[in-house]
């Protein structure tokens, strides 16, 4: 038979194992509440001690996060610059186009794990702009940001920044 204070700090550490594991590197959650309801994304949150997204070779697509896709979901249209996207789910996934240039890409396959992405069912390309940030940041992000009709896509992770504004109609 187990002693009481045995199963009592065999206790402790399930819970504390329990709780380190749903704040490290799980899943995370952007939204930004319109009229017609929230715009949200859903992704993994992997941590790195480097720049991660520097580290992505020119021509590569990453999946943006971990494990399953990453998934917006828009009740309303986003336009970014010329590029629509129309109300639904889409898989996110980062390109790579050049040294200095990354693209955010809307994919229509949902519910696919992170890894695989079908080009074919790419529905929109849309630049990112890019930051270098002065601090490291230990796990990926997602933020949207927005007042009114105006928004901001923002992704950080390591010392990389990359944000794209759009409109909501």
């Amino acid at each position: 038979m187990i002693g009481k204070s045995r199963l009592a700090a065999a206790l402790i550490v399930i819970l504390v194992g329990s709780t380190f594991a749903l704040t490290q590197g799980g899943r995370g959650k952007a939204e930004l509440k319109t009229p017609a309801g929230a715009v949200t994304v859903d992704y993994g949150r992997p941590s790195a001690a480097t720049d991660r997204v520097a580290e992505q070779q020119v021509g590569q697509v990453w999946r943006m996060g971990k494990d399953s896709a990453t998934v917006l979901k828009t009740p309303v249209e986003l336009t970014f610059g010329s590029m629509r996207i129309a109300p639904g789910s889409y898989s996110l996934f980062l390109n790579r186009a050049a040294a200095d240039r990354y693209e955010l890409i809307f994919n229509s396959q949902t519910g696919q794990w992170g890894t695989e992405h079908d080009k074919s069912k790419d529905v929109a390309r849309v630049p990112l702009k890019g930051e270098t940030l002065p601090t490291l940041v230990q796990e990926f992000t997602i933020e949207l940001k927005g007042t009114g009709k105006a928004g901001t896509f923002v992704m950080s992770w390591g010392k990389t920044k990359l944000s794209a504004d759009f409109t909501m109609k």
